[in-house]
This record gives structure tokens, C-alpha cells and sequence, in this order.
């Protein structure tokens, strides 16, 4: 079985040269003989434009995404004569519908695997455009490829991740990314990438969450064409002065036509920080840019106490203060 050079073995495959070569930076794992353990990073959207609809029922869009310091946590554990999933914290099922799970069965078409006993602790908040669990697959597929070599390698992973989700393709990735097609096709992210310095951002998590297929079903009708689309500039993020105005969700017109809460949120974000801020992936999730580090946790505080008049004087049902928080930029170790 791959994997049986002891505990505590390296992460990553020895080539011919004896240099270890980490093929999946933004999965940091440990490794054992018969387990593994990862964690899965969160990721934001800081630009997303629809295009149109394709025949085959998906939107193209463009899209620049970036991991942020927000993880869920995966053990896998050879064990017992069935697998059992146990997931600690909300917004996750136990059951095959976890995309855990999902990764898990297209694995095994390739390759023999034995029964595993699989713990996800889950940090990222669920239907809130931060794709945990489209990270939560990628780790899988990785630690499984650690465990059970894949027979087709990276090119076998970065396969079954375009057929588990659009998302997923990215957290195989190195780190921030351009994306095109429907968000698998991946391309090198503008250098330096937010001027090169550390990036920091509010995230504001409403309880209510947003059904992906939904929120770009409301764009139906409304998608813009053509020379009229807006168009993603590279020089935009590249410089700190400027990328913080540069935000954009295409979505988000669509949010808030379909959920008058998130409407809401929207409108108080206008005009407590009008220009550097938009919704991450199809929602529910904002954010916000910051300064830097000691800035965002003061407007953590801030808002937090913003939300309780904010939330009394709502006139619609559903939280919106699920969850407010710092995060910054994940760069990581890139062998």
C-alpha cells in the first residue's frame, strides 16, 4: 500500500532528483501510515462576472479567487469493516450527500480503498460563497491520493475535482487564482498579487443563506452581453491603493432581488464602507477590505455592535448576524 514507509512520512512524492515536491500547497496535511489529516482553507471571490448560460446548464463567468486563513479540519483513519463520517459543527451532512463522501466514490473507481473512519470538523460557515466544502472535497481527494496512490496522478485529481464541483479545481491549485469556464479552468493570478503585502478583510456572515442554483437563476433575464460586460483588469489587483476599490460580484444583483435581508446588508455596506467591499461567491457571505490587521479588528468590534441597532430596526425575517470575523490573505509555502 503507498504510504507504508512509516509514520510521520513525507507529504509529498520523491522524484528521480531525491527533491520533495508539494503538488498540493493550499492542502497542508500530515501523513501516517494508516491516516492522514488536513486542513481545508476557505477562499473569497475579490472579483466575479457572469456571462451567460451555457447549453450544458452552467454560466461562464471570470472570477479571481484567493484562500483566506479560515479552515475546516479532515482526518481519514483506516478502520472498521464501513465508513462512518462524523462532522463536528453545523451546516454539513453526514451522510453521502457530503461532498466528502462524493470524493470518496469516485476514488474508489480507480483504486482499491479499505473502510475509513473520516472526522470533519467544519470552521467555514456553510452557503455563505466561502466553499468549504468544495475545500473539504479537495482535501479529501489529496489525502486519499497520499494513502492510495492514484493511479493517474494529478492529472486523475484535478479530473474527479471538476466532477465534484466547480470550485474544487481551485483548491488543488498553489493559491490565488483567475478562473474561467464555469470556474475549473484555472490561470495565474495578477503579480504582484495585491501589491505583495499582506491583505486583511472583514467577513460578515448573515444567517441566511443563499441556494447557489438560485442566485444565478435571478441573473436569468438581466446578464449583460458583449462589450458590455465589465471587464477584469489585472493592473486592478496588483496595487494595494487600488485593488480595495475594485471589488465586484456580479451576483450579488441577483441577491438582492431574490432575499430583501441581504438587501439590506448590502445597502448598510454602501454606507458604512462604500466602494471597498462585495459578496463572496453566490453568497451569503461579505467582505470587506481593510487596511491592515489592527483596522479590521476594530471594525470587527465595531460592526458587531453597528449589527444589534442594525438588526433591531430590520423590517424583514431572517438573522443577519450570524457570524462577523477578521480574516487575511493565505499565502502558502509554495515548494
Amino acid at each position: 500500500m503507498p504510504g507504508s514507509d512509516g509514520p510521520g512520512r513525507s507529504i509529498d512524492r520523491q522524484y528521480s532528483t531525491g527533491a520533495a515536491v508539494n503538488c498540493y500547497p493550499l492542502i497542508e496535511r500530515k501523513v501516517e501510515e494508516t491516516s492522514a489529516s488536513a486542513s481545508a482553507p476557505a477562499k473569497i471571490n475579490l472579483w466575479l462576472e457572469v456571462l451567460h448560460r451555457r447549453a450544458d446548464g452552467f454560466h461562464e463567468v471570470e472570477t479571481l479567487m484567493a484562500p483566506i486563513s479560515l479552515f475546516d479540519r479532515l482526518h481519514i483513519q483506516i478502520e472498521g469493516d464501513q465508513d462512518n463520517l462524523e462532522v463536528m459543527g453545523e451546516g454539513a451532512p453526514s451522510n453521502d450527500e457530503n461532498l466528502v463522501m462524493q470524493a470518496l466514490q469516485l476514488a474508489r473507481q480507480t483504486r482499491s480503498i479499505p473502510p475509513l473512519a473520516i472526522q470533519l470538523t467544519k470552521n467555514i460557515p456553510s452557503r455563505a460563497g466561502l466553499g468549504g466544502g468544495s475545500s473539504d472535497a479537495a482535501a479529501m481527494l489529496v489525502l486519499l491520493d497520499e494513502l492510495f496512490e492514484a493511479p493517474g496522478g494529478r492529472v486523475e485529481l484535478k479530473q474527479q475535482a471538476a466532477l465534484l464541483g466547480s470550485d474544487v479545481p481551485f483548491f488543488l491549485g498553489s493559491g490565488s487564482a483567475f478562473a474561467t469556464g464555469r470556474g475549473e479552468q484555472l490561470h495565474d493570478a495578477p503579480q504582484p498579487f495585491l501589491g505583495g503585502d499582506e491583505a486583511h478583510f472583514i467577513l460578515w456572515i448573515p444567517e441566511i443563506g443563499v441556494d447557489t442554483a438560485a442566485a444565478y437563476a435571478s441573473l436569468s433575464g438581466h446578464l449583460t452581453s458583449g462589450d458590455s460586460h465589465r471587464k477584469f483588469r489585472e493592473c486592478d489587483f496588483m496595487e494595494k491603493s487600488v485593488w480595495v476599490g475594485s471589488l465586484h460580484n456580479r451576483l450579488l444583483d441577483g441577491v438582492r432581488r431574490i432575499e430583501p435581508a441581504l438587501h439590506e446588508v448590502a445597502n448598510f455596506l454602501d454606507r458604512w464602507h462604500p466602494g471597498r467591499w462585495t459578496m463572496t461567491g453566490s453568497g451569503s457571505g461579505f467582505i470587506i477590505a481593510a487596511p491592515d490587521q489592527e483596522v479590521a479588528k476594530e471594525e470587527v468590534q465595531s460592526l458587531r455592535s453597528r449589527l444589534v441597532e442594525f438588526c433591531a430596526d430590520l423590517k424583514v425575517t431572517g438573522s443577519v448576524a450570524r457570524m462577523v470575523l477578521e480574516a487575511q490573505l493565505w499565502r502558502p509555502a509554495v515548494s
